[in-house]
């Protein structure tokens, strides 16, 4: 496939290490006549894993990190800590992307934060799609993080999502507050897909300038959103009702992040209702590219995010 256009204009405003990354893109996509079958979705799955196998040891052995497998209320997923864990001084509650069809609780967002926050981070292992649609996999979040608040105790709880991650995470909160559960202290929302309708500017002018095309992104998120209508709350949490209860939420994604517009859409409604919030946009970066350990842009994001949820972050 063709490489994505990226001109030395756009080059000299990103890092050499962005640079070298944005110059492999080519917006990977299916066309629609070739059937996104559940075997093409699992040998995706495979592949993506194996390469982050690898991208995911190099975190934890080179934090010397604990990866613990756990089960709460039923649902699996693990304890990440770092050898200095800092003890009663709150946990984070990790959700993983992997638009919906792949990843683990191991996810390299869940290592980098438990290495660099030095806090606990209970990452979830839901059941991904096509095996289970969103009022499944939310259910299964839900009583995960029932398990997260028992084990935290009165310390405070950041909850945590990147891409499909968010989606996930921010349909929690919500569903939380209605079921009069405690709500998290803040929110981290890495390249938020808050809205996986395809509604949105950015879902159009960044088409085949991510690392992913839009077209197959929508189309692998319709294994998540199943019968369901892609704009009610539950699946797409743009569209839910936000007040003054939800959390101080701190939002990431880059100039040709597909999901940009998720980003000022949520920041519009989170301001509309008084909630403290902090957008970090950072220029030519793509979807996920927290997840980078040496990206200097990623570094830069991630200090500064951590930095923000701290002030929110007390018992």
């Amino acid at each position: 496939m063709p490489k994505v256009k990226f001109t030395q204009a756009q080059r000299n405003t990103v890092s050499k290490e962005a640079a070298a990354t944005i110059s492999t893109m080519t917006g990977f996509d299916l066309p629609n006549f070739i059937p996104l079958t559940k075997h093409m979705i699992l040998n995706m799955r495979k592949q993506f894993q194996t390469g982050e196998d690898k991208n995911e040891m190099a975190i934890i052995d080179g934090h010397k990190l604990n990866v613990k497998h756990i089960s709460l209320n039923g649902v699996p997923g693990m304890l990440i800590t770092a050898p200095d864990v800092q003890m009663n001084k709150g946990v984070i509650f990790n959700v993983h992307g992997g638009g919906f069809i792949m990843g683990t609780a191991r996810d390299r967002n869940g290592l980098l934060a438990a290495a660099e926050t030095k806090l606990p981070v209970y990452s979830v292992d839901y059941t991904l799609s096509p095996e289970a649609t969103a009022l499944t996999v939310l259910g299964e979040v839900e009583h995960f993080y029932q398990g997260v608040i028992e084990a935290a105790g009165t310390q405070p709880i950041t909850i945590m999502g990147s891409s499909a991650g968010s989606t996930i995470a921010a349909s929690t909160i919500v569903r939380a507050h209605t079921k009069g559960m405690q709500l998290p202290a803040a929110a981290v929302l890495m390249c938020p897909a808050l809205d996986i309708s395809g509604n949105g500017d950015s879902a159009v002018f960044n088409d085949h300038r991510d690392a992913l095309s839009t077209h197959l992104s929508l189309r692998l998120a319709q294994s998540y959103i199943g019968d369901n209508d892609p704009l009610s709350p539950d699946v797409s949490p743009m569209y839910a009702t936000i007040g003054d209860w939800f959390p101080p939420t701190v939002m990431t994604t880059g100039t040709r992040d597909a999901m940009l517009s998720n980003v000022l859409r949520f920041t519009d409604k989170l301001k509309d209702a008084k909630v403290p919030n902090h957008s970090i946009i950072k220029d030519g970066m793509w979807h996920g590219f927290t997840w980078e350990e040496n990206l200097p842009e990623a570094i830069a994001t991630r200090k500064e995010m951590w930095q923000w949820i701290m002030q929110y972050n007390k018992a």
